[in-house]
């Protein structure tokens, strides 16, 4: 006996909890009036807390009479609580775009009409006699039921099926957060429903025991729980024509909130394994979430150029992104989705083009301006010879003839400069600048390396910076110059203690031809400028701390961000 008592104390318990749940989500989820989902999930709040609440009002009534009073009131509700239910599930799947309104007004109708048959209970065709039974200290009032009520039983049991197909069949199309969600919602229902037809059934503690008040808190904070982690209020259904499962391209669909609701199997590998609820931030591209921002309306159009590490190996990836805004179909914007498309190849041939026909221009007018020069000292000089028979003549047109075989040296060089780089991979700095020192440095000179950064480069073209750098260094700084490779945040310098470059030459230091010495081609810094421009970095000139000069390479580590 005190067992029972006890049971029935903690049922009694159970279904005040289930109230306060109920319709505690039911007040949040009103709140929450931007979406119809939302109102119809309140509402199954409502009918559900309340149903509770008339349950647990006849079984703590103080007598038997006003037990059985409680019966009308909470059978009715309890129809209402399944009618909210399916209109919930239809609006939650997406089936109400297709099932015509029709349909709901009828299920809403048919409720009403059972509820006034039940209070006229003509011909005792809806209940047939009411009583009370007791379990411990609760009354258990219950009613015979008619013909009627049998009929209206099995209506319920229909449309409540009804419902767990579209449940059922929304489950297996989706995938990801959407099948959790729905899941959840399908889970939790199906252990109310088992509940009722368990009382109806009589397995119960006590026949006249009906325990689905009870299992509406299962429910509620079965939901509740979709609410909060899934958040299904905010990010519905909605990708499902906008997720492209065939699509080679990672996308992924991003809520309000920023987080990754959803993402089809190429995206799968640019997130890594065991975070629970990613974000942007959370995709292995560096910079993604700082350059997009949510969309309101209409396509957004980036590109982000980033490290990217494959295995071992990091290498520099150009990704188009495609931003487009999620609406449902009351027009709201829910979140968006991003597709990244791999433009690498694309924008390294669209620059290997461009480099070139620079490089052609730039060939043509030496050809035509540098080239003319010494041609006509050859040229003058051999006449002279044969005017005079003063052979000495023909010396000078030889330095003139090995001054354009320099010059065209220098220019095949730069031709080959300005072509695509090889691929990339981490390159150790100290490593690439002690290679170019040996080819470059006098016993008299001097190299201090204070660095130990990595770059992502083009081994080769980046020992061939460092030694026209260092070969500058020492050409106009001396031949016991220090030359002296540091780095800084995004960047690395090359330095000297010479005399550095006059404020009034360092507009043009990198164009071709500018040189201060009678016998250099200024080609060395424009060769600089065009490996350092092909790996996408920039170059510029500064005083170093001795007075003599600084090149400074930045941008090493680009995300870029370009609109388009």
């Amino acid at each position: 006996m005190v067992a029972v008592v006890a049971t029935s104390v903690l049922i009694a318990v159970l279904i005040a909890v289930s109230v306060v749940a109920s319709y505690g989500f039911a007040w949040y989820s009103w709140a929450r009036v931007d979406h119809p989902v939302s109102d119809r999930f309140a509402l199954l709040m409502l009918t559900n807390g309340t149903w509770a609440l008339f349950t647990l009002a006849g079984m703590l009534s103080p007598t038997d009479a006003i037990a059985t009073r409680w019966s009308a009131p909470t059978a009715i509700i309890s129809l209402l609580a399944v009618t909210a239910w399916f209109l919930f599930v239809v609006e939650y799947t997406g089936d109400s775009r297709w099932l015509p309104s029709l349909v709901e007004r009828l299920v809403v109708g048919e409720v009403l009409v059972y509820a006034v048959l039940y209070v006229l209970n003509p011909a005792d065709l809806v209940t047939v006699e009411y009583g009370v039974g007791h379990y411990g200290i609760l009354r258990l009032p219950y009613e015979e039921l008619g013909l009627l009520a049998d009929g209206q039983l099995l209506y319920v049991y229909v449309l409540l099926g009804v419902s767990f197909v579209f449940l059922g069949r929304f489950f297996l199309r989706t995938r990801n957060l959407y099948r959790k969600q729905a899941g959840i919602i399908l889970a939790v229902t199906l252990l109310v429903t088992l509940a009722n037809a368990a009382f109806f059934a009589g397995i119960t503690p006590h026949p006249r025991l009906d325990l689905t008040p009870i299992f509406y808190l299962v429910q509620t904070v079965g939901i509740g729980l979709a609410l909060y982690r899934y958040d299904f209020l905010n990010v519905v259904p909605l990708a499902a024509n906008t997720l492209l499962e065939e699509i080679d391209d990672p996308v992924f669909v991003v809520d309000q909130d920023g987080l990754i609701a959803d993402r089809n199997p190429a995206a799968a590998s640019y997130i890594e394994a065991g975070i629970d609820r990613p974000t942007l931030s959370d995709v292995t591209i560096d910079g993604l979430d700082t350059v997009l921002r949510p969309c309101d309306g209409g396509t957004t159009n980036l590109e982000v150029t980033t490290p990217h590490r494959d295995g071992d190996r990091l290498t520099t990836v150009v990704y188009d992104v495609r931003t487009t805004p999620i609406s449902d179909r009351y027009d709201i914007v829910r979140g968006y989705t991003v597709v990244l498309r791999d433009v690498t190849d694309r924008e390294a041939h669209k620059q290997a083009l461009a480099t070139q026909n620079e490089r052609l221009e730039e060939f043509t007018g030496i050809v035509s301006h540098d080239l003319r020069n010494p041609l006509q000292v050859v040229d003058g000089k051999i006449e002279l010879a044969r005017q005079t028979g003063d052979l000495s003549h023909l010396d000078d047109a030889s330095d003139a003839v090995d001054r354009m075989e320099t010059m065209l040296e220098e220019l095949l060089h730069l031709a080959r400069e300005g072509q695509t780089i090889d691929e990339k991979a981490e390159v150790d700095l100290e490593s690439a600048c002690r290679a170019a020192w040996g080819v470059v440095g006098t016993e008299t000179a001097t190299l201090v390396v204070e660095t130990d950064t990595t770059v992502v480069a083009d081994g080769t073209r980046l020992r061939q910076v460092f030694e026209n750098l260092f070969r500058n260094a020492v050409e106009h700084g001396g031949e016991d110059v220090t030359v002296t490779v540091g780095s800084f945040d995004g960047g690395f310098y090359v330095a000297d203690d010479g005399p550095g470059i006059p404020e009034g030459a360092r507009g043009d230091i990198f164009e071709l031809g500018v040189t201060s010495e009678s016998d250099g081609t200024g080609f060395g810094l424009a060769i600089v400028e065009r490996i350092v421009e092909a790996h996408g970095w920039t170059i510029d000139y500064t005083d170093s701390e001795d007075g003599g000069a600084r090149f400074e390479v930045t941008d090493l580590y680009p995300s870029v961000l370009t609109e388009r």
